[in-house]
């Protein structure tokens, strides 16, 4: 005789038990899956419990052969994990932030923040609102309309955040505020902004020669502030960062081969002292991870994800090739070791197709859950 056993009818708490011992998050999507009273379980004991660690970043690459399947990598299996993303297929995305894309519609000029772990989406104003430059708008690259943003809150937690955005070919500033009909252009003198981000209450900028400012939006219109000026070297390498690492803010440089185009070689890192507001070098990042790339930057603590190299940075390509011919190509991807200043690729697979950028994306649990409670 054979016994048949209904498991969408198991006790919760039996459900609450199976989930103590599941710490990644992947794991928690395929329990959700198996029916709708486990999905309601996990809801609810995501909300409640909040047990899971900070998730290690995976990255999402770039599509490829022009389809909507989107493949992710992950760094604890080295596998990568197809998903169909209508939702962004033939969508410029301008970064990543508290896990949300934000993307930019060549053809209509929408723009919205897509989750593409819950696949919930929130609209924005469209493009039509921002004041755009006319000599780019006749023959525009996708990463003249937004190149990074910074979110300040989950609005998935909220319905009170600000994005900020760096917008246009002379990248300058743009912020929207929830509930807000427009972007606004960010009152300022300076231009080519490289990097953002949200950090104890204030956004941070920086710009082409190293000027870091801030802004809060606590004061309207937000109040800008000098937090350091520029190089007096002038520009010292090829790209900055801004990443928030164990409480502390910090300036990433980033340098390129002086014989290869394009090619990282290494990485300088600075914290900011901020009661002098210095940039104090760092021979090391020590039991930090850094993740470094197009749209999003982020950090680890390495003693939490042992599969990762400790005291290193991964990267991938944050350089524009819209004046190149032939076409784009992103492919500047690997880890640094800060202990012997190496450079080694953590992931090959035909880079030189590549022809949209890759993005570091983190979940953020139980957020993620919130959207696909229905």
């Amino acid at each position: 005789m054979t016994c048949t056993m209904d498991w969408s009818g198991l006790l919760p708490e039996l459900m609450e038990l199976m989930l103590d011992r599941l710490t990644h998050i992947s794991d928690h999507f395929h329990f959700a899956s198996v029916c709708s009273s486990w999905k309601s379980v996990t809801i609810k004991y995501g909300y409640h419990r909040r047990h899971l660690p900070r998730q290690l970043p995976v990255l999402m690459l770039p599509d490829k052969d022009n389809t909507e399947a989107r493949n992710f990598l992950s760094l604890s299996s080295g596998k990568c994990y197809g998903f169909h993303i209508p939702e962004i297929h033939r969508k410029w995305c301008g970064g990543s932030s508290q896990g949300w894309l934000i993307t930019v519609d060549e053809s209509t000029g929408e723009i919205q923040l897509f989750n593409p772990v819950s696949r919930s989406r929130v609209l924005l104003p469209s493009l039509s609102t921002f004041y755009l430059q006319p000599e780019y708008i006749e023959d525009p690259h996708p990463s003249d309309y937004i190149s990074k943003a910074a979110l300040s809150a989950n609005p998935c937690r909220t319905l009170d955040y600000v994005i900020l955005a760096i917008v246009g070919h002379d990248e300058k500033l743009a912020y929207y505020q929830s509930g807000a009909d427009k972007w606004i252009n960010m009152r300022t003198n300076l231009i080519l902004f490289e990097d953002v981000i949200y950090y104890k209450g204030l956004f941070y900028a920086v710009c082409y020669y190293g000027a870091v400012l801030s802004y809060d939006f606590s004061f309207e219109p937000p109040i800008e502030t000098l937090i350091t000026g520029r190089s007096t070297e002038g520009r010292t390498c090829d790209m900055y960062y801004l990443v928030e690492s164990l409480g502390e803010l910090l300036l990433v440089l980033r340098h390129f081969n002086d014989t290869v185009p394009n090619k990282t070689v290494r990485f300088e890192v600075c914290k900011l002292d901020e009661r002098k507001r210095e940039w104090i070098q760092m021979k090391s990042i020590g039991d930090r991870i850094l993740f470094l790339g197009y749209g999003c930057s982020t950090s680890i603590a390495a003693q939490d994800f042992p599969e990762c190299k400790r005291n290193s940075i991964y990267f991938n390509d944050d350089y524009c090739y819209r004046f190149l011919d032939p076409p784009i190509r992103y492919r500047d991807i690997g880890v640094f070791d800060f202990e012997n200043e190496s450079v080694e690729s953590f992931y090959d697979d035909s880079l030189s197709t590549w022809t949209t950028p890759s993005y570091w994306i983190t979940p953020i649990y139980p957020y993620l859950f919130h959207c696909i409670e229905a």
